[in-house]
């Protein structure tokens, strides 16, 4: 069997479930008849298969496409997991499916969703995180798209709020007298993680110490690329560090424990997002918490409203994010 003629009987085959529920997880209505755990198996082997829904025939059989494309950078990343499932949940109660691609497995992804359009298998998409060039390309289909985080700061609809996080974190490195401040970034070129780490920079240059130090270091999400590169970064004897992501503190963990280096006695250690890691991490991690679930919800809806010119339709939001205290910080 060639990956391209893979069908929904190969995946129910391969991901030991029935031809109905790979339709149910398709077709989004898993809620209460499917497990996740069930949903994340038949989505991982339709990945791996390469298997696409025949979309064209469910337009066929109900006469208009009521399909959305999702686009997330990393579907492997915790946050984008919950992001994509709370937007399934919410399109699949208005009636609505979701297809899901990714931008950074495949350089061809504009093109497809264009493909997409055209061929009218969807009437909308929401995009998190995109360079101006594709923004540029789907200039055309602005009004059938919903974008998160675009690096062209003037298209986006739904966008993040540093400002009371970063103060909230200011405020604790005050109280605790922390002074040599780590920064643990990622190597993505993404303009987000770029004024992310500008937000926090801009905010820390302002602590009251003459000798404040910041220490910044980059890596990708591979564990044992990030665990190396954070033994570099702590080995500038830091008060604390701030991470991109929950996962860069997961690799922050690794390699203190290797170097003797206790947390939260000896450092601090912040993350960003608010994924399920930060509760299996011991000590709990401190972090951002990203809304993932009221931002998958209200995309999905945006969406809905803006295509259908709804009277409700607001132009975009600016979400606030928030610093939760966990024992990584005590």
């Amino acid at each position: 069997m060639s990956l391209s003629s893979a069908n929904s009987k190969d995946v129910a085959r391969l991901a030991n479930v029935s031809q109905s529920t790979v339709s149910l997880v398709f077709n989004g209505k898993t809620k209460g008849r499917v497990s996740e755990d069930t949903r994340a198996r038949v989505l991982a082997v339709a990945k791996t298969l390469g298997y696409q829904p025949n979309v064209s025939a469910q337009i066929l059989r109900n006469g208009s496409p009521k399909n959305i494309a999702f686009v997330v950078p990393d579907l492997q990343q915790p946050y984008f997991g919950k992001l994509v499932y709370a937007a399934e949940l919410t399109a699949a109660e208005k009636g609505h499916s979701v297809i899901l691609l990714d931008s950074i497995s495949s350089e061809q992804w504009c093109d497809r969703l264009i493909t997409l359009f055209q061929s009218k298998v969807i009437y909308g998409c929401i995009i998190y995180s995109c360079d101006e060039i594709v923004s540029n390309k789907l200039q055309s289909y602005r009004n059938q798209i919903i974008y998160i985080e675009p690096d062209d700061e003037a298209v986006y609809d739904i966008d993040l709020n540093f400002r009371t996080a970063t103060e909230d974190i200011y405020n604790y490195l005050v109280k605790t007298g922390k002074r040599r401040v780590g920064y643990f970034r990622s190597d993505l070129p993404r303009k987000h993680f770029i004024r992310r780490h500008r937000a926090f920079e801009s905010k820390l240059n302002l602590l009251p110490y003459p000798d404040k130090a910041f220490f910044v270091e980059y890596s990708s999400f591979s564990l044992e690329n990030a665990s190396l590169i954070a033994e570099k970064l702590l080995s500038n004897q830091l008060d604390v560090i701030i991470c991109d992501d929950d996962l860069l503190a997961g690799a922050v963990y690794r390699a203190a424990k290797k170097m003797n280096i206790s947390i939260p006695a000896d450092i601090a250690v912040i993350g960003f997002n608010d994924t399920v890691l930060c509760q299996y991490l011991d000590p709990e991690l401190s972090t951002i918490r990203i809304p993932a679930d009221m931002i998958g919800n209200l995309a999905v809806s945006m969406l809905i409203n803006k295509t259908q010119d709804s009277p409700s339709v607001v132009n975009s939001f600016l979400i606030d994010l928030m610093y939760i205290e966990r024992e990584s910080t005590s």
